[in-house]
């Protein structure tokens, strides 16, 4: 069960993601004798944890633990879009699966 749902997502992907070549910045160099760093920021939801999918995307249940992962998003979102050189790693599937099984896969 667990590989039909890996192909079924892997070749549903192909027909409802879009990709194109990303150009990065890459006009800053890497300066000898010194510590280059490059930070990537990125999500930590802890799905599952102590609050379920929904408590922590729409913010329910605060009594255990303050998180609004939607506002979070949206606050992303928005930064990403006004700057085309940041980046940003989603790292939880689980919100992202069930939307995509949901709006997606037909």
């Amino acid at each position: 069960m667990a590989i039909e749902v890996v192909f079924v997502f892997f070749f549903a992907s192909i027909f409802c993601a879009e990709s194109k070549y990303m150009v990065y910045n890459t006009t800053q160099r890497v300066v000898p004798e010194k510590i280059n760093v490059h930070l990537v920021p990125h999500s930590h939801d802890d799905v599952g944890w102590l609050k379920t999918v929904d408590q922590y995307y729409f913010g329910g249940n605060n009594s255990i633990r303050g998180a609004c992962v939607q506002n979070v998003l949206d606050s992303v979102i928005s930064a990403l879009l006004d700057d085309k050189n940041r980046k940003f790693i989603y790292v939880e599937m689980a919100r992202f699966l069930f939307n995509y099984y949901k709006f997606c896969l037909f």
